[in-house]
């Protein structure tokens, strides 16, 4: 009679494991889907080159440009 309840024991603790290892690797996947980086679309400058082109153009001061890339690099180790 104890037998038979431990072969009941072990499907539980089996079946209860599958569902733990299941549910951890859904939430790993929406984890990682919505932090995965993407990749930018073809033809968009990067915010370094807009900040380049408004350097340029004058439109900036060279102490503005420097603040603002040096941000930009912050941002970018970041990821």
């Amino acid at each position: 009679m104890m037998h038979s309840m431990g072969i009941g024991i072990g499907w539980m603790v089996l079946g209860v494991t599958l569902w733990v290892l299941l549910l951890g690797a859904a939430a790993w996947v929406s984890v990682w889907v919505v932090h995965r980086p993407r990749p930018r679309p073809v033809g968009l400058p990067s915010p370094l080159d807009i900040l380049e082109r408004r350097f340029a153009a004058g439109r900036i001061t060279r102490e503005e440009f420097d603040d603002a890339r040096a941000r930009l690099r912050e941002h970018e180790l970041d990821r």
